[in-house]
């Protein structure tokens, strides 16, 4: 009965995520297009250098709201203002002005991983180690499905409705996970949250001090990013040009991109991650993750294009949604309340938006400087990819050891 129970809870927050990503591809295309058609690709990395700020104080305040309201209706706030904020987004746009745009494309990138982490804190409290590593797989999966469902849904009507319009669904898409995510808390359970100390740390930066694990995956996560933003970055520069004068065509196109990706990684997600965690050591699974990806850049850096960044890119999104997310939460499910639900947003909120932003800061600066930037984002994915591997050493013996505990 307890495994038949942790089974329903990830199958719960599975199908909010599903909910969740449906409407993010929606919103994802449509608002990076939307600021590149407003700005221009080269001001990618000046928006995103505003990425830190903007989640340090989103964590800052999720922590305070815990804190009061707890894990439920926390996870019930955060679903429903951001469905609230989004719409409010779209009916500026439908005025005509520019500078919302760069709103909605930063509330984009913070209110996905917000939301997202948030389930998988919830799993991660429920689940033992060794049922973690049956379903973490199939809860990607799942997920994942909302993914290919509206990158599909974008290709096929971006180009007849209007990127605007697409930001309307990521809106409504926010009702249904808001409403599923609340429906398996009330059916399971909070997990037992620790009276709150007197501290001056509430977001639980001390965690990261006190569990090696954990501030080795920060780490990891930092860079890591570091190599999602500059493949990202290449990408769009490439399609700019691509599609010179035609956005809605870009949409589509983007949408089509991250449709097939999202249903190509449903393979990995269902049939490799199960087998992977069951079969091979969690060390080796996080060693080969950047070894991959060396691969990939190295061919990209050969002879740089759409189709070879893409595929570049593509590959690291897959991994990132698959295979490394599943590992990567199995690291979480032994530890403690605060640092599943404080220290894992630090990580995989504030970790992963700030190694874009904090990388775009120094993208900007040097651009300011006269530096084409563009020029050596590939070379610098390289170097990013490098010290991930590097980093990967220290955290495979934590995890060796996590594993023979649990």
């Amino acid at each position: 009965m307890v495994i038949l129970r942790d089974y329903k809870v990830a199958a719960f927050m599975a199908l909010s995520a599903m909910f969740t990503l449906t409407g993010y591809e929606f919103i994802r295309s449509a608002s990076t297009v939307l600021f590149k058609s407003a700005y221009g690709a080269d001001k990618l990395p000046l928006v995103m250098a505003a990425m830190p700020i903007v989640v340090f104080f989103g964590v800052w305040l999720y922590s305070r709201l815990l804190s009061v309201l707890g894990p439920q209706r926390t996870l019930l706030v955060t679903s429903l203002g951001s469905g609230l904020s989004i719409l409010a987004c779209y009916l500026i746009l439908l005025t005509g002005v520019k500078w919302i745009t760069p709103v909605l494309f930063l509330l984009k990138e913070f209110y996905i991983v917000l939301l997202i982490e948030q389930y998988w804190s919830y799993i991660n409290s429920s689940l033992s180690s060794k049922t973690a590593k049956q379903v973490n797989g199939p809860v990607t999966g799942i997920a994942g499905l909302g993914g290919a469902i509206g990158g599909t849904l974008v290709g096929a009507t971006a180009g007849e409705y209007g990127a605007e319009t697409m930001v309307l669904f990521a809106a409504i898409a926010c009702l249904p996970a808001a409403l599923v995510s609340n429906a398996g808390y009330v059916l399971f359970g909070e997990p037992e949250m620790p009276p709150r100390a007197a501290t001056s740390d509430p977001m639980g930066w001390h965690l990261l001090k006190e569990n090696p694990t954990l501030a080795y995956l920060l780490g990891i996560v930092l860079t890591s990013q570091l190599v999602s933003a500059v493949l990202d970055y290449k990408f769009q520069g490439l399609l700019s040009v691509q599609f010179a004068g035609d956005p809605n065509a870009e949409t589509a196109f983007q949408g089509w991109f991250f449709g097939t990706l999202n249903t190509s990684v449903l393979a990995l997600q269902f049939i490799i991650t199960p087998l992977a965690l069951s079969f091979i050591g969690l060390r080796w699974i996080h060693i080969l993750m950047p070894l991959v990806h060396l691969v990939a850049i190295s061919m990209a850096l050969i002879e740089p294009s759409v189709w070879s960044v893409g595929l570049a890119f593509f590959l690291f999104k897959a991994f990132d949604y698959s295979i490394f997310r599943a590992a990567k939460e199995v690291l979480y499910v032994p530890l403690s309340f605060d640092e599943r639900y404080r220290a894992k947003e630090i990580i995989d909120v504030l970790g992963y938006r700030t190694g874009k932003g904090a990388s775009s800061v120094v993208i900007v600066g040097l651009q300011n400087a006269g530096v084409l930037m563009s020029n050596y984002y590939l070379a610098l994915a390289f170097a990013a990819t490098a010290l991930w591997l590097a980093l990967i050493f220290p955290l495979t013996q934590r995890a060796r050891a996590i594993r023979e505990e649990t």
